[in-house]
């Protein structure tokens, strides 16, 4: 097959491996051999859309299409407008989503979009703290308890792959951490363990029942999750009701971050953000800086 194959089509999906320079050509490419109507879409999981279509004719027909995985179940796709994104352009992969059954939900053009940016944050906060003191199974039973899932962050994590963890934590950090944000520094536990080859051992000895123990890792999970959500909202990339219909339909989290805030109350909320903010995971958002405690608006 050639690009020249691809000049009938109404819509291109890319899901080129993550390297950007390699996409930026991909598009180049298909901007060439496509319609110039045709609708180019990337699944990129972390580059920002606007720099990937750098060299495509017409930019009001592009955007972003991030699907998650396993994409064949996994029912949430991100539709990404970029700055040049056009509202035909957008009408039409909700339309297309919808028609495929997905949930959609509206991201604006950020670093990681509106999913990837909690999720990766918690599983670096987490990783961090394995060692001497925290196993693996210990790691996955405070995620279980801190978030009420069924399946924790750990186990998500073999899950996807350490190694798609691990590069997607990079990207976001380069991205995020000198950012206006801020985001958890890449941990080397998350580095060795995907060198080595080998996933987290969910059985690798007794879960601590330490309390105070427990509650430290507790509190610096939730603080970054926290924070993160209200840095997303207060950057306007996606809305309120899409970050918890998002997180909860992506990752199957029983609640999103911020109903689980009203559900703590908005003071300890604050409490927790502050804790991260002082780890050094994330810079102060402007509504806890604020000392803003009125709960998030939320549908349902």
């Amino acid at each position: 097959s050639s690009y020249a194959d691809l000049n009938e089509c109404d819509l291109v999906i890319e899901a080129a491996i993550e390297k950007m320079d390699l996409k930026i050509e991909v598009f180049a490419e298909l901007s060439k051999a496509c319609r110039k109507d045709a609708i180019l879409v990337s699944n990129t999981s972390t580059f920002l859309i606007e720099k990937l279509m750098a060299k495509v004719d017409n930019p009001g027909r592009t955007a972003g299409l991030h699907y998650f995985f396993p994409a064949n179940i996994n029912r949430l796709v991100e539709v990404i407008r970029q700055t040049e994104t056009n509202d035909a352009t957008y009408s039409a992969l909700m339309e297309f989503a919808k028609k495929n059954r997905k949930v959609a939900i509206t991201v604006k053009d950020f670093p990681g979009f509106a999913v990837n940016p909690v999720f990766i944050a918690s599983y670096i906060v987490l990783d961090c703290f394995y060692g001497d003191k925290f196993n693996a199974a210990s790691l996955e039973s405070i995620s279980q308890e801190a978030l009420g899932l069924k399946f924790g962050i750990m186990w998500v994590q073999n899950g996807a792959g350490l190694g798609t963890c691990f590069h997607a934590g990079n990207s976001m950090v380069e991205y995020l951490r000198d950012a206006d944000t801020g985001y958890p520094a890449m941990c080397d536990q998350l580095k060795q363990q995907f060198e080595s080859g080998a996933l987290w051992n969910l059985e690798d000895g007794p879960v601590t029942e330490n309390a105070a123990d427990r509650t430290l890792v507790k509190e610096r999970l939730l603080g970054a999750i926290f924070a993160i959500s209200t840095h997303l909202i207060e950057h306007d990339v996606v809305s309120t009701d899409d970050l918890e219909l998002g997180i909860m339909t992506s990752l199957a989290w029983p609640q999103g971050p911020l109903a689980l805030m009203n559900e703590l109350g908005m003071e300890e909320s604050a409490r927790l953000v502050k804790v991260a903010v002082a780890a050094g995971d994330f810079k102060l958002p402007k509504k806890f800086a604020d000392n803003d405690l009125a709960p998030w608006t939320l549908k349902g």
